[in-house]
């Protein structure tokens, strides 16, 4: 299945988050070594399918992302403002599969992640798998919750396939031993540590990780760092944060080089999320060799295990407060965790996800009549 006379196969992406995830550029970039050229584009606002069409020519297999980003807005009304973003969506799919074009849509998340319009997202996603050749998820775990969440009947969910998240050992320097990262920190090498880090939004129940820190006695640091996704978020974490002086915040962007010392100078990256599919934060944290704490939720449980961390029930009341005395006592399991992680995440190789995801696009095409 190519369109090209070299043999290679053409894919537009879509949208484009190489500049804020280094996700798809790794994708993307892994991708080319197995002859596919690939194209990123987030389009226009009219039509940006056909606009990232226009503008690289058609190809053979449109890879779509992140979808909330073409049917959520911050808008007034936004479950009427999505359903016709939806209704534009579905109208360039069709056209563009009328044109050929195999649709793969990889479901990094069941919904968005702010719940901004959730039932009309349902039927927009619902619509979206119909129309894909190939649905890609990250674990096994994601293929029943894909086909449970988006009420698909066995002949689309039939179309799912599992394409592991790649590991991040390329993308960030890892050359900072974990005395320097505490020094530059002014942590003692003596004291348990536990950290956050990431983008700040209110689904990360960050503000729930502090209280659920602050219950939890001993001489402990947690450490809260990443930029907030908005004012009333930064005020929460500030607030909850302001009366234990165990709790350090850094509340800002943190450049690529400096994102080594806070994950060497961690014990465990908590992740205390309300909800979540897949994590390239977890992944992240296994690619530094490091314990995780976090629901057992979406990919986690199988990503982790027991033998990766500490794993809770979040409708467990106090289940984060008692994984979070776990890992702190324990400082010695936490490196036992932290090694199984880091040799976990080098199996997470591009090249391999490439070659996976290269079958996927090769894959005969679907049937999308009901």
């Amino acid at each position: 299945m190519t369109n090209s006379d070299d043999g290679r196969i053409t894919v537009l992406m879509c949208p484009d988050y190489r500049e804020s995830n280094p996700y798809q550029s790794e994708l993307i970039d892994a991708l080319d070594s197995h002859d596919i050229e690939v194209s990123a584009a987030s389009g226009g606002w009219a039509f940006p399918l056909l606009a990232g069409v226009r503008r690289h020519g058609v190809p053979d297999v449109l890879h779509l992302h992140w979808l909330h980003r073409f049917v959520i807005t911050n808008r007034r009304f936004p479950a009427v403002v999505a359903v016709l973003l939806g209704v534009r969506l579905i109208f360039e799919l069709v056209l563009l599969r009328a044109l050929g074009v195999r649709i793969v849509w990889t479901v990094h998340n069941l919904l968005d992640h702010e719940r901004t319009a959730p039932r009309s997202e349902l039927v927009i996603r619902h619509a979206v798998a119909w129309l894909t050749d190939r649905l890609i998820v990250h674990c096994e775990a994601a293929v029943t919750l894909v086909a449970e969440t988006y009420r698909l009947p066995e002949r689309v969910s039939n179309r799912i396939r599992v394409v592991a998240h790649g590991n991040f050992g390329d993308v960030y320097g890892n050359d900072v031993s974990q005395s320097t990262a505490r020094e530059r920190l002014d942590l003692s090498l003596d004291t348990p540590v536990v950290a956050f880090f990431g983008l700040i939004r209110p689904y990360k129940n960050v503000p729930g990780l502090i209280e659920a820190f602050k219950r939890v006695s001993g001489d402990a640091r947690l450490l809260v760092v990443g930029n907030p996704w908005n004012e009333e978020i930064e005020s929460r974490v500030r607030a909850a944060s302001a009366d234990d002086n165990r709790v350090h915040t850094v509340l800002e962007y943190v450049p690529e080089d400096e994102i080594q010392v806070y994950m060497r100078a961690t014990d465990a990256v908590v992740l205390p999320f309300d909800s979540v599919l897949t994590s390239g934060s977890a992944v992240l944290a296994m690619t530094f060799g490091r314990a995780v704490v976090a629901p057992t939720m979406g990919c986690l449980p199988g990503l982790i295990g027991s033998e990766g961390g500490y794993l809770y029930a979040p409708e467990t009341p106090g289940g984060l407060q008692v994984a979070l005395r776990k890992a702190i006592g324990d400082r010695e399991r936490l490196r036992e965790m932290g090694q199984r992680n880091g040799k976990e995440a080098e199996k997470f190789d591009w090249d391999r996800i490439a070659e996976r995801t290269r079958y996927v696009y090769t894959l005969k095409a679907a049937r999308v009549s009901r």
